[in-house]
């Protein structure tokens, strides 16, 4: 068949290819009209078809047949087939219930709803649909048309491209635009790749992952970079964009309505997303969801419903979900009453814990880089025609896309001044801004000056004063004093001044952008340029209380008077000397004893160091300083002082740390700053066991004996000892505490007359023996190896002999009183026996019982003199200490204490002194039971090994209390056993101080 004429074949189809079936179906050819152009409807999308090959046959004016020509050289194929079929389902009105096919030489016909073939036959009696008077039930027809749309973007890669172009195009419309629309976020010719997210999103898609979390600050160009990826994914995956602001129910819905509508009268949002996932797998496509900017959606339950769509494309294969928010609601996004959703758990299988998003998954969209920005300029110089050279403290304010757009707006056409400031910047932006809408300028920016002034006096929890945090809608309508029902102009929205948020259960406004936030508080709200010298010093101290107090200032600092700058400048110094003289107060009379231990590591006096500009530098370091020095703070230039190698002088200051903001202590509350610092610091030293005290004898005792022990050779007394994966320590007894500071004294004096005065092999021995028969006295060795654990026994041994200990002739504790034999027999018959086994089993029942009395009796003196020595003024918070001395209850495993399985508990001694119970109830009994709480009144309750109070070696390395700071001693670490106890219980009375003092 020819088909170079459509009018010279309008006969012949009428004649010749349809009058059979028009006879057979009782319709006059007088009945009919042919259309060589037809629309049909994919999904809410309408796509005209129009060609001499696909005509469309009406009757009455309800649609007939499609009709298909093919050239008379191509035999049809079931592609030609699926293709007729989909046009007659698709069609924007009534489905058309015949789809013909022809060549010219052959003609096929089928019914389009059941996809059966009628040539051959009455399809008058073969059509259900047709002789339903084209009735279908709701759900036949929305499968009928979900199917043809299935079957259309199939066909080819251009029809693919055609229904996500259309649907994405539609749904970016209210945010896509030109420069000369103010409203639009997404302008094209302005839009620069991100790179580095592109070859991230990249690994995203080829990843199993499901959920891709764009993450930014508002202004930095999020909405610019998901439009981009959802427009760059057009052609190889099955895209699907929406603009959440606009979004008012469950994006499911909307995805539901572009395709054809509801897919069921029934459906359920799993229904819905298993469509798409067959939809992908039928077309071998993935399907890309985008959604932009969640935290804007007027939908209160989007955070909800987009957590069950996490969970549901969780076992999906070809559907994928990409979502933008702002930053400053990120963590409301993931956590719904305190618990993390699933959203969070799929976005963790691909983004890795963010610090700068609180540690919550997530790619951090930041301001352009240098590279970015060298090809954004000439862009935005050709768009809006300013001219003229930018300086390079410009050029940086620019990193940020909103900042950029602003400058290009109010300076388009016109020279770009050698000096810009941000307030004449921002200024000039607000004015133009509200010149062109009906709200004007004065209205305008009265109202943002009370939104301004509202942020900042509001009261903030400490965890929401170092938020950028938005405010709730309503209550800000009603303290501005707004008539009811009234709402916030629309023009303050649509000129990007202000930015609606959906915070979980809540709208919320905020500043759009934190420039323009800073200069209406500035200058508007607070009016802070009319303030006299005294009144700007006392508001100062208020406004620093909040992160956007704080911020204003900064911004403020950069555009006033030089008179206002001194004020600054005095202020920061005057609260950097309260500061440093109330953290040193706070050590001397908290800490004293381990002072040398807190940032700067000095027992002395404290100074600090600030910037030498105070405008526009900040952090700050603690240094040590001469008694005698009056001047407490100095002024240094604080930029990277440890990475310059020209640089010693913070070294010769005792500079430790450099903390990164000043503003910490610029706040009217300085000892609640002063107390998460040094809070934080103590619970680093306890984790390590930095802390120790020499006012327990048995904790002496201990670490005497097991250096002793485990040096026994290097001390002189004899070969090493014979034991088996426990110390057999009764070995070293008795001790002579003089004879062995006398071994000690020779090793000191070896070291020192080798390492410290260099002597010769010849000469050594010599002056090590005459040091010990005159008894000279040898400095303090600080070198660091062996030398520091024998320098830190013979301090031991000092104290005790001080304290009238001569002789030492037993171990503080009872010892294993089986033969070693018997462990290593036990040992070569099972090698892979746990060694937790072997060392309980050196251990007879009753000695182990011994033991346990002994060690917890012991254990209790030992916390008692370490938390006296070290925690005077804090101890009456400490629950164990204040408890002491406990009873402690045993309920063994077939009432053996060697035995595994059992358990054990405390409560506070009812009889004033320690004591051990072994109880008659069952380890099972007293763990699924509340008898051992109500009957015996225990406090707590744990598991109970023997091994755990004779070998320290289960214990993780946060357990592990380190005898010795920076040196490796596995040995003396796994066998100090009262220490490590006594670090276990102070960590539990330490957590209540930890968790008050926790930085924000």
């Amino acid at each position: 068949m020819n088909k170079e004429n459509f009018h010279m074949l309008e006969e012949e189809i009428r004649g010749k290819l349809l009058l059979p079936y028009l006879n057979d179906l009782g319709i006059d050819l007088s009945q009919i009209k042919l259309e060589e152009s037809f629309t049909i409807q994919l999904g809410k999308t309408k796509h005209l078809i129009k060609g001499r090959a696909d005509i469309l046959c009406k009757a009455n004016g309800k649609n007939l047949f499609i009709i298909e020509l093919k050239s008379d050289s191509i035999n049809i194929s079931q592609k030609d087939i699926d293709q007729g079929i989909s046009y007659s389902r698709a069609l924007i009105d009534d489905i058309a219930p015949f789809t013909l096919i022809t060549n010219g030489k052959t003609t096929r016909i089928f019914d389009s709803i059941s996809r059966k073939e009628l040539t051959g036959t009455k399809i008058s009696e073969n059509s259900d649909f047709w002789k339903n008077d084209y009735t279908l039930s709701t759900d036949v027809e929305l499968r009928i048309r979900y199917e043809a749309l299935k079957n259309f973007v199939s066909l080819s890669p251009e029809n693919l491209k055609l229904f996500c172009e259309k649907q994405v195009s539609d749904r970016m419309q209210s945010i896509v635009g030109s420069i000369s629309s103010p409203t639009s976020k997404f302008v094209k010719d302005l839009f620069l790749s991100r790179d580095d997210l592109q070859s991230d999103f990249l690994r995203f898609l080829k990843s199993d992952a499901k959920v891709y979390g764009l993450v930014g600050a508002a202004g930095v160009g999020k909405t610019n970079a998901i439009c981009s990826l959802a427009l760059s994914h057009l052609e190889k995956q099955f895209v699907f964009f929406y603009n959440a602001i606009i979004i008012n129910k469950s994006p499911l819905d909307l995805i539901s309505k572009d395709l054809n509508g509801e897919f069921s009268s029934k459906t359920e949002s799993s229904t819905v997303l298993k469509k798409l996932d067959e939809l992908g797998r039928f077309i071998d496509k993935d399907i890309i969801i985008f959604i932009d900017g969640i935290d804007e959606c007027s939908n209160p339950k989007i955070y909800l419903e987009l957590s069950e769509i996490a969970l549901a494309v969780r076992n999906l294969e070809r559907v994928k979900l990409c979502i933008s928010c702002k930053s400053n609601i990120w963590s409301n996004v993931l956590e719904v009453k305190g618990s993390k959703t699933h959203l969070y758990e799929e976005l963790c299988i691909f983004h890795k814990p963010n610090k700068n998003l609180n540690f919550n998954p997530g790619f951090l969209l930041n301001g352009f880089n240098d590279d970015e920005l060298v090809k954004l300029i000439p862009i935005y110089r050709n768009a809006f025609g300013f001219k003229g050279e930018i300086s390079l403290d410009l050029l940086k304010e620019l990193r940020n896309g909103f900042f950029l757009r602003i400058f290009s707006e109010v300076y388009a056409d016109q020279e770009v001044p050698s000096n810009i400031d941000d307030k004449e910047l921002i200024q000039k932006y607000i004015n133009k801004s509200l010149s062109i809408t009906e709200l004007g300028i004065q209205a305008g920016i009265r109202i943002l000056a009370k939104i301004g002034k509202s942020l900042v006096n509001r009261n903030y929890t400490r965890l929401e004063a170092d938020l950028d945090d938005s405010i709730d809608s309503i209550a800000l309508l009603e303290e501005l004093n707004f008539p009811f029902q009234e709402i916030f102009p629309e023009d303050l929205f649509s000129r990007n001044l202000l930015i609606r948020s959906n915070n979980k259960e809540s709208e919320t406004v905020n500043f759009y952008y934190s420039k323009i936030r800073d200069y209406i508080i500035c200058f508007h709200s607070l009016k802070l340029d009319q303030l006299n010298n005294e009144q700007f010093y006392e508001i100062q101290e208020k406004l620093y209380q909040n992160h956007i107090g704080s911020s204003a200032l900064d911004f403020y600092a950069s555009n006033c008077s030089n008179l206002h700058k001194s004020v600054i400048i005095q202020f920061k110094k005057d609260k950097a000397l309260q500061y440093v003289e109330a953290y040193d107060n706070y050590l001397d009379e908290n800490f004293n004893k381990y002072k040398n231990l807190f940032d700067p590591k000095t027992v002395g006096k404290i100074g600090i160091i600030i910037p030498r500009d105070l405008i526009k530098g900040d952090g700050y370091a603690f240094c040590h300083l001469d008694e005698n020095f009056e001047n407490r703070v100095f002024q240094e230039d604080l930029t990277d002082p440890f990475l310059d190698l020209n640089r010693d002088d913070f070294m010769k200051m005792g500079v430790n740390t450099v903390y990164g903001t000043l503003k910490s202590f610029l706040i009217p509350d300085q000892s609640r700053k002063i107390k998460e610092n040094l809070f934080k610091q103590l619970e680093t030293l306890v984790k390590k066991g930095r802390l120790t005290t020499y006012d327990s004898d048995f904790l002496l005792f201990e670490r005497l004996s097991l250096i002793v022990y485990f040096y026994f050779e290097q001390l002189g007394y004899g070969s090493k000892l014979n034991d088996f994966h426990i110390p057999r320590i009764d070995a070293i007894y008795p001790i002579d505490l003089n004879e062995l500071k006398n071994r000690v004294y020779k090793l000191r004096a070896h070291y020192h007359f080798k390492l410290r005065m260099g002597l010769s092999s010849d000469r050594l021995l010599k002056e090590v023996q005459e040091a010990i028969e005159k008894n000279i006295e040898i400095p303090k060795l600080t070198f660091s190896g062996t030398i520091a654990i024998f320098e830190e026994l013979f301090k031991i041994v000092d104290i005790l002999l001080v304290r009238g200990y001569v002789k030492l002739d037993n171990h503080y504790l009872p010892v294993p009183d089986k033969k070693i034999s018997d462990a290593k027999n036990l040992y070569d018959q099972d090698r892979a026996i746990n060694l937790g086994f072997i060392r309980i089993n050196q251990f007879s029942e009753s000695r182990a019982k011994e033991y346990v009395e002994s060690f917890f009796k012991q254990l209790e003196v030992c916390y008692k003199n370490f938390v006296d020595d070290n925690f005077p003024n804090f101890k009456n918070r400490f629950e164990f200490y204040n408890n002491c001395p406990h009873e402690y209850f045993f309920y063994l495993n077939s009432e053996q204490i060697l035995k595994p399985g059992s358990f054990f508990g405390y409560r506070s001694s009812r009889t004033g002194k320690v004591e051990i119970h072994y109880s008659s109830i069952s380890p099972k009994e007293a763990f699924y039971t509340e008898i051992a709480f109500n009957v015996d009144g225990l406090q707590v309750l744990m598991p109970f090994s023997f091994d755990k109070i004779i070998s320290n070696s289960n214990q993780s390395q946060y357990e592990m209390a380190h005898p010795f700071d920076r040196l490796k001693t596995p040995k003396i670490d796994e066998f100090s056993i009262l220490r490590n106890w006594v670090y276990k219980f102070l960590r539990k009375d330490l957590k209540l101080l930890f968790d008050e003092y926790k930085e924000p």
